[in-house]
């Protein structure tokens, strides 16, 4: 979900878990002069949008940004209550949050055009710096490469040739690999077997076993979904790649941020070591691969998975991208941009399920009818184009990533743009979060079910149908968004899209269809995550706020037998 093409902007909320109180009030402090001096020469609000003020004028903002998400979310909120657009000083930039579908829509309209007044390039370019870890001279390609993504180069960049066309060649391999229907279903065929094939190893008998959900989830989920993607040597490689990916996990934010070795010690190691567990997997087998070969065009081979994977190894390699920054990009392109997005929302979809023991048989119930058997291997398998009909289905994953997606979709004014009848200044971030816009009261809300809950149906509508057996007219369930797309974007919007999102969708829906389909499940208790009982069920954990994909803060403990 969150790969380079869909970057969100990041809060620092975990900094409490990875930063001393000396360092933190270091660098709060160092903010607080900058800041400062940034205010000296304000003049006040922009051209009259509401502006977002603390006690202590621009540091206030600036420090409730960066070190508490949730909380800063809520005052933007309230804010936008009455304007759909306001204001704040995030140190010397000039940040706008807007709402409204109207708004949404055209900031990313706006990236579809060649001559776009609001850009992703300096986020992304954040992203292969801190994140992927580029040795100097492949971000020197990226940063000098100002042509766009699109087919036709931009304005003044016409004679860049094209193997120097960087952001369109990275954005053509994600495209063409990954984001189209025939690709996509090749890697969603191999993920079914996979999921399918742990649980019949590890979960054989119809005996009861008590599970904890969302580490199920971390464990069985994400192999299956590396696997996919990267082939089954990552893990064999690397017997502590879950633990390695899910630290990694709490630390990207303040990686984001491009914060100093010596100040978060921990998070550097920790990006360091899923590297070193990619460059594991890459080498000597990169060199040894046939790259001339048919597996190199396969679908999906046990060397390296996927083509998408296949087909950006081998570019990078052909054009001299180091094994540091090949071995960073395939780590936060297909292992964290896949899992540490779809496992939280699954583990969602799963205990919002459960916890409802109606909802569980009714979403079942209609599983069970995708079920075919597979003529060559005589294997019970999903038809997966069914599964992404049914009416529940959608809803529950629609409602899950409604309420438990937090992002910041974020975009720098780069050209001449108004919103709401404001001109917005050059040079400035604008923001649309996820978690405004997706529980808008005026938009998702209904009697009887706020736009702050969960709700199965709140996506379904009722239409009368002629049944052809008896004539009778019955009620038939249709999931349905009319009206609300601009409204509800979990993957970000405009060019920049993210390319996964195909694959994640189905990926979250087949896991969730797969488990209830082919076990009776109890629920027994909310836990913390270190399996000691908890007081309350589990909410999204504040450290994500403004992430990406929110995880729950607590687990779930069940019982479980296979079915057949």
């Amino acid at each position: 979900m969150a790969t380079l093409q869909g970057l969100s902007f990041p809060s620092l909320q975990a900094w409490s878990s990875v930063i001393s109180f000396q360092n933190a009030f270091l660098t709060i402090s160092t903010i607080g002069v900058l800041t400062a001096l940034v205010s000296f020469f304000h003049k006040g609000k922009q051209d009259g949008i509401p502006e977002l003020r603390g006690t202590i004028p621009y540091l206030s903002s600036t420090l409730l940004y960066m070190t508490d998400m949730r909380t800063f979310l809520d005052r933007a909120r309230d804010m936008l209550r009455t304007s759909r657009i306001m204001s704040l000083k995030l140190g010397p930039e000039t940040l706008y949050i807007i709402k409204g579908a109207e708004n949404v829509a055209t900031m990313f309209k706006t990236t579809t055009t060649r001559t776009s007044p609001v850009g992703q390039r300096r986020f992304i370019l954040r992203i292969q710096k801190y994140l992927w870890g580029a040795v100097p001279a492949d971000y020197a390609k990226f940063l000098n490469d100002t042509s766009g993504r699109a087919k036709v180069p931009l304005p003044g960049t016409e004679n860049t040739p094209e193997s120097k066309r960087y952001w369109r060649i990275l954005n053509d391999k994600l495209h063409d690999y990954f984001a189209i229907s025939s690709e996509t279903n090749a890697l969603v065929a191999v993920y079914q077997r996979e999921l399918s094939k742990r649980l019949e190893q590890d979960f054989p008998t119809t005996e009861w076993t008590t599970i904890m959900v969302y580490a199920f989830l971390q464990k069985y989920m994400a192999s299956a979904a590396t696997t996919t993607l990267l082939g089954p040597r990552i893990l064999t490689v690397n017997p502590d790649f879950h633990n390695v990916l899910w630290t990694f996990d709490r630390f990207v934010a303040s990686l984001v941020w491009g914060l100093p070795k010596w100040l978060t010690p921990r998070a550097w190691k920790t990006r360091d070591r899923l590297h070193a567990a990619v460059h594991r997997y890459l080498y000597p087998a990169v060199g040894e691969f046939a790259w001339d070969s048919d597996s190199a065009t396969a679908d999906w081979e046990p060397v390296f998975g996927s083509r998408v994977n296949r087909e950006v190894i081998r570019w990078m390699r052909e054009d001299g991208f180091a094994p540091q920054t090949i071995a960073g990009a395939i780590s936060i392109l297909f292992i964290f941009g896949v899992n540490g997005n779809t496992t939280p929302v699954a583990g969602w979809m799963l205990m919002e399920t459960i916890q409802r023991p109606e909802l569980l048989d009714r979403i079942r119930e209609e599983v069970m009818g995708t079920y075919v058997t597979d003529p060559k291997t005589g294997e019970r398998l999903i038809d997966v184009q069914k599964l992404l009909a049914l009416p529940l289905l959608q809803s529950v994953y629609t409602e899950s990533m409604r309420l438990h997606v937090s992002m910041n979709v974020t975009r720098e004014v780069v050209g001449p743009m108004s919103l709401e009848g404001h001109k917005l200044e050059i040079g400035a971030l604008l923001q649309a979060p996820t978690e405004i816009s997706h529980r808008e009261e005026s938009v998702w809300g209904v009697p009887g079910h706020p736009a702050s809950e969960f709700w199965a149906e709140r996506h379904i509508k009722y239409v009368e149908r002629v049944d052809e057996k008896d004539g009778t007219v019955k009620l038939e369930p249709q999931f349905d968004m009319t009206g609300r797309q601009n409204d509800f974007f979990p993957y970000g919007g405009g060019a920049p899209v993210c390319p996964g999102r195909f694959f994640a969708r189905q990926e979250m829906m087949l896991s969730l269809a797969i488990l209830v389909s082919r076990f009776d499940i109890e629920f027994v208790e909310w836990t913390h995550m270190d399996g000691s009982p908890s007081e309350r069920p589990a909410e999204n954990n504040v450290e994500w706020a403004g992430g990406a994909s929110v995880p729950p803060d607590r687990d779930m403990k069940i019982r479980w037998k296979r079915r057949w």
